[in-house]
């Protein structure tokens, strides 16, 4: 493991959106910031040598520093996703009187397909204590 790779710790996961890191003002963390919050995996070896290549990164997701403290930090993600759930909508349309464009089959039959506009904040994926930051 590279530690010099790593800038500080996850020390508290208040909620899926947010992490508190061991890191503040006191190592010139400053509001805007940002991190990629990964925890390591498995150490990855060479299939024909059987050398340690070196410790799978698990990303988890991407972070701002929100609020600084002298030693800690909030950061809260910054990822965003469209919602998946799109919505069908079919639309009837008769041509001429209501009942007998029925009773003739001169309907017109128009769907309409609608995703929310507007995109949602993705949550830290799995986030746990320990889970390390990486300055981007």
């Amino acid at each position: 493991m590279n530690k010099d790779r790593y800038f500080a710790k996850v020390v508290h996961v208040p909620d899926t959106f947010s992490v508190v890191i061991n890191a503040g003002a006191e190592q010139d963390v400053e509001v805007g910031m940002q991190f990629l919050v990964v925890g390591l995996g498995d150490v990855i070896l060479d299939p024909d040598t059987g050398e340690e290549i070196e410790q799978l990164e698990i990303v988890k997701g991407r972070a701002q520093v929100e609020h600084v403290q002298a030693k800690l930090s909030t950061l809260k993600s910054i990822e965003y996703t469209r919602p998946a759930d799109t919505k069908e909508i079919k639309k009837v349309t008769s041509r001429g009187a209501a009942g007998l464009a029925t009773l003739f089959g001169s309907q017109d039959t128009i769907t309409e397909s609608i995703t929310p506009s507007q995109p949602v904040l993705r949550g830290l994926n799995s986030v746990q204590i320990g889970d390390l930051v990486i300055k981007i």
